[in-house]
């Protein structure tokens, strides 16, 4: 994970995950994030486990489309 342009998830399971995404997959979840917990308002580590699933579902229609 690139620690100077993105924090580290508060939840260490969700670190260790973002830490083995790549650079467009890392982007996508830490706007992701970002947008759970200002739209939102929901906690950064409640919209961190947000962000992690919708990048999950995002990984897995994107790997159905190839």
């Amino acid at each position: 994970m690139n620690a100077a342009k993105y924090p580290t998830p508060l939840d260490p399971a969700v670190a260790r995950w973002a830490d083995e995404l790549n650079d467009a997959d890392l982007e996508w979840f830490n706007e992701r994030a970002g947008i759970f917990e200002f739209d939102a308002g929901l906690s950064r580590a409640e919209a961190e486990q947000q962000a992690r699933e919708a990048t999950v579902l995002m990984q897995l229609r994107r790997n159905a489309a190839i």
